[in-house]
């Protein structure tokens, strides 16, 4: 066997290998353009061209060109716009204060004043179960309702 002989058969199994070790990607049927739409006909149009000239490349570009068009101007299309937004405590809803008595020698003393209407009565909480345990550490939780609510 000559070296062509031999190169011509190197390639034969090559390309016999590639088509049977590889399974061949599906894709879909080629974009259709929109109609009214001068930029659709154009890549359309393109893409014939390339078909018609046997150029499978250029054919590829032109589908992905149209679908990426399609996709920025045709469908699911958003636009985004900042607005300002202040964030307020809701009127409706009172807020809530609460302690919780931690100190203690092995674990925390647990007491809780439950939830009430002002500081004042969380603190008045606190002064009364500091009296009765000696207990000085409390942790403090402030909880209310916000509202998002648009500036004009």
């Amino acid at each position: 066997m000559d070296l062509s002989a031999e190169v011509r058969e190197a390639n034969r199994r090559s390309v016999t290998r590639l088509l049977t070790s590889y399974p061949l990607v599906s894709v879909g049927p080629p974009p259709e353009p929109v109609p009214g739409c001068g930029a659709c006909a154009e890549l359309a149009a393109r893409r014939e061209r390339a078909r018609a000239a046997g150029d499978g490349s250029a054919e590829t570009d032109a589908d992905v060109l149209l679908t990426r068009h399609q996709r920025q101007r045709h469908t699911g299309r958003r636009l985004f716009r900042y607005v300002p937004y202040v964030i307020v405590q809701d009127p409706s809803a009172e807020p809530e204060y609460e302690a919780r008595c931690v100190s203690g020698d092995e674990a925390d003393c647990g007491a809780v004043s439950g939830p009430c209407r002002a500081p004042s009565e969380v603190e008045e909480w606190q002064r009364r179960h500091t009296q009765e345990t000696r207990h000085t550490r409390y942790r403090r939780t402030f909880a209310d309702y916000a509202v998002l609510e648009r500036q004009r």
